[in-house]
């Protein structure tokens, strides 16, 4: 049977950006009827896009979302990798991309300056690029954890959101896409996971967690010692499973072949695999997930 090509996950091939949008969206998912969010939404038919477009109803008051409260009818998001750089050219890029999205109304004026926002995030400060707001007549307030506005010689309402400052208690989606983590926010963020219910949610935790797992191996594998990582990795993974074997009996019926559960749970190992998991963590999921002893796991892990 034709298996799925993945390739591995390494610290050098973290997909930072699919993680970020998945991250706000689940941050803002209490607004999710009102706030739509679009990734790499084109400014023309040129290749030029912004990050993220979250367009927000008019009637949709976001009082109890610190990074919401800012947000008019067009929000205009940047994301930095915490390997890339915030800086002045950053800044005017951003407004740049605000003013052509402005001027593609439909209409003379039909998108309003004062409806448009503008949010920039990164893991960490961008110390040089406050201190030139500072010097070039802007002020910088700091109303939240991690959370920044900047005000005075500016064309859109903007902020500067910090990842690495903010209470991961109300933003943890976004605090987790770091590699700094320490062992005990690594910790919250498995126990967040595993605590998902909702079917959409975990899909979407999923991506955010496989980034969060990359980047911070070394605590990771700490706390396998404690098995929390099997446990959350089980969890998480359950719908990806499902549709895994979905997958392997459709193609084993096109083939007329009639597929097991050994041949499943083959499929399951060959696939977390090549995700870039360990053997310990793929160990933990398919007990979860095809009710085996750990003797009967074991034979499976020597394929």
């Amino acid at each position: 049977m034709a298996k799925r090509k993945l390739k591995n996950v390494t610290a050098g091939m973290i997909q930072w950006h699919p993680a970020f949008v998945t991250g706000i969206d689940l941050d803002l998912r209490k607004y999710r009827n009102g706030v739509v969010q679009e990734r790499e939404h084109n400014l023309n038919t040129k290749p030029l896009s912004i990050d993220v477009l979250i367009r927000k109803k008019a009637n949709v008051r976001i009082e109890d979302n610190e990074i919401g409260k800012i947000f008019r009818r067009y929000n205009i998001v940047e994301y930095k990798s915490p390997n890339d750089h915030m800086d002045i050219d950053t800044y005017y890029k951003v407004n740049g991309y605000a003013c052509l999205f402005k001027s593609y109304g439909e209409w003379v004026d039909a998108i309003k300056a004062e409806e448009v926002t503008i949010s920039l995030f990164r893991y960490a400060k961008p110390q040089k690029l406050f201190r030139y707001f500072r010097k070039n007549g802007m002020t910088v307030s700091n109303p939240y954890p991690g959370i920044y506005y900047v005000e005075g010689k500016i064309l859109f309402p903007m902020q500067v959101v910090v990842t690495g400052e903010l209470d991961i208690d109300k933003h943890i989606w976004l605090v987790a896409l770091s590699g700094k983590l320490t062992e005990h926010q690594v910790e919250k963020i498995l126990a967040k996971a595993s605590q998902l219910t909702n079917e959409r949610e975990k899909r979407l935790a999923d991506s955010v967690l496989q980034v969060c797992v990359a980047a911070n191996r070394k605590i990771v594998e700490k706390l396998k010692e404690e098995n929390h990582m099997c446990q959350a990795l089980a969890e998480i993974m359950e719908p990806e499973i499902r549709q895994w074997k979905a997958e392997a009996r459709a193609e084993g019926k096109a083939e007329g072949k009639a597929e097991s559960k050994a041949e499943d749970i083959t499929i399951v190992v060959n696939m977390l695999r090549n995700l870039g998991q360990c053997d310990e963590d793929i160990r933990g999921i398919i007990i979860k997930n095809f009710s085996l002893h750990s003797n009967e796991a074991e034979k499976y892990m020597t394929i």
